[in-house]
């Protein structure tokens, strides 16, 4: 099914935010996710992507995953209409990137780069459609509650061998994952990389999606070392995006005249 562009209908006050904290002990420069998320038109677009840490450039790998899924929709065939056009342009930016420095950095770039991808799309009919490659997971909250969890719907479902987007045109390219449901004003979606999804659905951790998606960056960041510290959150990059829909606003009831 393909995504259509839908402008029917006043798009809802949205609230987004991106919450991002790198591997205990590495440096901002060093952090391997990426997050985008569009809400100026119909339909609403966010994104998530993890780039794989073995491969080079992983980084802008994953930065272009998402802002493709962003442009692009998030469905399987705007996803693969698109991919061997994002593995050009990123195979292109390396190479000059790579230009001047050590050999074996050009060498690694020539090898790809590998990265997890998960994309969100609302509608102005009320329906939300989602993407996903690997294990990044998409949280839907309403009144406080999770109503659903995708593609993972248990942290024991996470393993260490994801599907990945390989930016090489050669290499095997996995089918996307998708998924549709319903959205109503007031929900909150909450996209979070791996380690974080996991973490999320571990009833041992004492936080979930709902509580994550009210979180700041200085909450984040503090639960996030905290999560480290019990070890119930594995070390690696954490990456949440939120967006939260307002509430439908009650109408004026009209004023009444008194002769």
């Amino acid at each position: 099914m393909s995504e259509r562009d839908s402008s029917e209908g006043e798009r809802p006050a949205m609230q987004t935010r991106v919450l991002s904290v790198p591997k205990s002990g590495a440096e901002e420069k060093e952090y391997e996710d990426a997050a985008r998320v569009q809400t100026a038109a119909w339909p609403v677009r966010a994104a998530v992507a993890d780039g794989a840490t073995e491969s080079a450039f992983a980084r802008s790998w994953a930065e272009r995953l998402a802002r493709g899924v962003v442009e692009q929709g998030a469905t399987p065939e705007a996803f693969g209409n698109a991919v061997s056009d994002w593995q050009t342009e990123w195979r292109a930016a390396v190479r000059t990137r790579a230009q001047g420095r050590p050999w074996y950095v050009a060498a690694k770039a020539e090898e790809g780069a590998f990265a997890t991808l998960l994309g969100l799309s609302l509608a102005a009919d009320g329906q939300w459609r989602a993407v996903s490659v690997g294990d990044c997971c998409l949280f839907q909250v309403r009144d406080g509650a999770l109503v659903r969890s995708w593609p993972f719907g248990t942290a024991e479902a996470f393993t260490n061998r994801p599907a990945l987007v390989p930016s090489r045109p050669d290499q095997a390219l996995p089918a996307p994952e998708h998924a549709s449901e319903s959205w109503t004003a007031g929900d909150g979606f909450v996209l979070a990389t791996d380690a974080v999804a996991a973490w999320l659905l571990n009833p041992e951790s004492r936080v979930g999606p709902a509580t994550a998606g009210a979180w700041d960056d200085e909450q984040f960041r503090r639960a996030v070392d905290r999560g480290r510290a019990e070890e119930r959150l594995r070390n690696d990059d954490a990456t949440l995006l939120v967006i939260r829909i307002a509430e439908a606003e009650a109408p004026t009831p009209p004023s009444m005249n008194h002769s």
